[in-house]
């Protein structure tokens, strides 16, 4: 089957450019739902490529899509929910254990992180949380135990640290 794809996408990628190359020609609406077509078909192979090296990968419908995602783990449990707008993540996104208890949740601006950051133990008690401004870590940023207690703060300024304060125990 890949052999017929590879001639099929040759094909259409020869017609597309000879028929550029004539001046004032116009690809018909068949041609072009052809293009569109394929381009999809390379941007779900490259997506189901991209998945399998990283199985939290989440990734828009399309380039410019518009609207509410969510993800399932196979037994119905949500796994992600949020929301993208023009085929990058905007708002808050949540994700989830399998266990259907929250794991984090992001702020996103036009697909950078923005905003406050919270990471959950399975148990549901604070991992850590801090800020993010133009995608990068900023402010300060506290990391607790498995049973909730604050054991360490760090500032950021830009991504980079800035200052570690360890907190007694």
């Amino acid at each position: 089957m890949k052999p017929a794809r590879l001639i099929l996408s040759t094909f259409l990628v020869s017609f597309f450019f000879s028929s550029c190359s004539h001046q004032g020609d116009q690809l018909s609406e068949a041609e072009q739902q052809a293009l569109d077509s394929l381009s999809k078909i390379d941007q779900k192979r490259k997506g189901d490529s991209m998945k399998k090296k990283n199985p939290l990968l989440i990734l828009p419908p399309d380039s410019s899509y518009t609207g509410s995602y969510v993800d399932k783990y196979t037994t119905g449990i949500t796994k992600f929910v949020g929301f993208y707008r023009q085929g990058k993540r905007h708002g808050q996104w949540m994700s989830f254990f399998p266990t259907g208890i929250a794991w984090s949740e992001m702020h996103y601006d036009k697909g950078l992180r923005q905003g406050p950051n919270m990471v959950y133990y399975e148990s549901g008690k604070l991992r850590y949380s801090g800020f993010y401004k133009n995608d990068q870590q900023d402010s300060v940023w506290t990391y607790y135990d498995s049973l909730g207690k604050a054991n360490k703060k760090v500032i950021f300024k830009k991504d980079r640290v800035i200052k570690e304060i360890e907190l007694k125990k």
